[in-house]
Formats: C-alpha cells, structure tokens, sequence
C-alpha cells in the first residue's frame, strides 16, 4: 500500500496533477521517495484509538490544502477523513483498498460498514481484493479495479556487484529474494522451512542464499522468525536485510524473486521484480493468478516443501528462469505500467467530481 501511494503521488506530480499525502500517523520509510516530500507529505502524528483530535487535524488540512477529491487506503484513516469531510468540506471521497483483510478486521466490521456509507467511490487493485471487501463492508454499489502499476527498474551490473559483494557472495550462487515487512500474512514461517528443504536438495550442487528486505519489528512474530532461523542453522543462507532504500539494487543482485504469502492483493512487490527481469515464484493467493497468468511459477500456500521444489527447480534450470524473466517483463509493460495507473486514477477522481 504504501508503495503504491509512493509512485502514484510521484506520478499525479508528474502529470502536474496537484496532491499531497496524509499519514495519520507518522511519514513513514517511503515518505523521502515523494518527490518534494517536505512540500507534499504530511503527518497528524496520531496513535491513539477514537482520536477526536485527529479530525480536527484533518479539517486544517484540508483547509489549506482545498482538495477537490479525497482518496483514502487504509481503513484506520477512514473514520477520520470521512468525519473530517462531512463536517467541514463535503467532497467526494474514494477509498482503495489494497489488500485481502487478512486478521484483526471483523471486530472493526460495523464501524468501517457505517463510516463507508459516506463513500462517493471505491476501487481496488484486483477482482479477489473487491470481492473480499464488498462482503466485508456489504457495499452494493460499483467497485472499479484498478490494477497496480510500477515503474521500469533497469539493469545495472554495478548495483548486481555492490550488493552481492555486501552479502558475500560468488558470481555462480543464487540469490532469492523477498521483500515485504515481516507480519503473520507474508508466510515467512513457511520461506524458513522450504530453506531448510532446499539446503538438504542442493548439497554439494549449489550454493544460495534467501534474503528478505523489509522493515523488522519488536514483534512476537519477527522474534519467532529470527529463533527459527537459529533453530534451523540458516544463518549461512538465510537474511533479514531490516528496510532498504536500494530496491532497485537488491532486485539487480537478485536472481529469483519468491513470495510466501498466505494472503495478497496484487502485490507491488511482483511488478517490480518482474520488470527488473527477475523470474518469480509466488503462491497463488488472492489476485496473484489473475494478474500474472503463465507469468510467473505459481505453488500452493503454506506447503513449504512445495515452495521449495519451485525454488530448486528454477536454480537448476537458467533456461526457465531466462523464459519467465522474459514474460513477466512483458505483462508488466503491456498491464501494470506506471502510466497506465496513475491515468486510471485520474480518470476515476475526475469521474467522482463531475458526479459530485
């Protein structure tokens, strides 16, 4: 989500559309990588439940900023834009949603149900994430789809060498690569134990490494998965990187992208390795199969061993991993490309505002 929101608010300023982005609480990693992040970025600072304050944070805001549309992506902020939007300004308001709601909503479902009923529009990133949240809000209006889009990652040997080098690595050995911050829904348990089924495979034959770029919390689920990979005797092939600002350099050191999820939209993580010309294993999980199709080398959730023949398959094999590097480059230039997007979404807010 919050990528998204990165290349969307950089291609709205692009297009000389004007906008800024709202954190409810703080900026965030990615709020640098706005364009002019210091003009268009703003954060209320709030971390409380029911924070009334927050509202009237809102209402300056968008006083001084005079928005013509108001879209929203995350349900924690819904309450609050709506609220906000309905005492003092009253235009229309669009959410996003991005994700398949995997735990922790349904004791929130009567409070998002009510505060989606000042809603003017809604969109999502595949078909899977707009059904999931049609039920979930009992929203019997339209629901456009709108698919992600990621900007064109080029090759560059160099970035390849730095970060190979910074992880220890021959020229032969295979890295994978997964990026995503750490939570129950990204099935890092299971990336772990394919590890292990995939060091027992490719002993004496190939050397790996598994890295995962994402930001690491103090977390009883981050600190199961470090302990597992104590457990396990992974440190020789198994990282957490914490966040990164050099994704574009980790996807050229790469040679495999994989992604454990047991629930997804239609992950940004995906497009970018694809376009940076990575094969991908992903499991099929919410809007994953629709969007990549033969794309992509598709292996059921929660089947570590499963994950890890898929793995071992395409470390044996550079003629396959060469031929999905090639179709996902592909889809993603023809589907998912940055403009295609960001002129979805204008169309959409433009849509809204003549309604209104």
């Amino acid at each position: 989500m919050e990528r998204l929101i990165t290349h969307l608010a950089n291609g709205l300023q692009k297009k000389n559309v004007s906008m800024m982005v709202v954190c409810l609480q703080d900026k965030g990693e990615l709020a640098e990588e706005i364009i002019e992040s210091k003009k268009f970025v703003r954060a209320i600072g709030s971390h409380g439940s029911k924070d009334i304050k927050a509202v009237w944070a809102l209402r300056k805001l968008f006083k001084d900023f005079k928005p013509a549309i108001i879209n929203i992506h995350d349900y924690s902020s819904l309450p609050y834009a709506a609220l906000a939007n309905l005492f003092f300004f009253n235009v229309p308001l669009m959410f996003t949603a991005h994700g398949l709601l995997y735990e922790g909503f349904e004791k929130l479902q009567k409070r998002y149900r009510f505060f989606s009923r000042f809603l003017s529009g809604f969109s999502a990133v595949s078909n899977a994430v707009a059904n999931r949240h049609r039920n979930y809000l009992d929203w019997g209006k339209e629901i456009q789809v709108i698919p992600n889009g990621v900007p064109e990652i080029k090759k560059d040997d160099s970035l390849r060498g730095q970060v190979r080098n910074e992880l220890g690595m021959d020229a032969h050995d295979i890295l994978f690569l997964a990026v995503g911050n750490p939570r129950p829904e990204k099935g890092f348990e299971d990336l772990i134990q394919a590890a292990v089924a995939l060091k027992s495979m490719t002993t004496g034959r190939f050397r790996f490494k598994i890295a995962v770029a994402g930001k690491l919390f103090d977390s009883e689920y981050c600190r199961m998965l470090l302990a597992s990979i104590n457990a396990e005797n992974l440190k020789d092939c198994f990282m957490f990187l914490g966040f990164r600002r050099d994704t574009a350099a980790l996807y050229n050191a790469a040679d495999i992208f994989v992604l454990s999820s047991r629930s997804e939209g239609l992950p940004m993580v995906i497009l970018e390795a694809m376009t940076a010309q990575l094969p991908v294993i992903a499991t099929g999980v919410g809007g994953i199969p629709d969007a990549v199709g033969q794309a992509a080398l598709l292996v059921d959730p929660q089947d570590p061993c499963v994950l890890a023949v898929a793995m071992h398959e395409l470390m044996a094999n550079p003629d396959k991993r060469n031929t999905l590097a090639r179709k996902g480059q592909a889809l993603v230039r023809e589907k998912y490309s940055m403009e295609k997007m960001v002129d979805a979404y204008i169309q959409a807010y433009e849509d809204l505002v003549k309604i209104k």
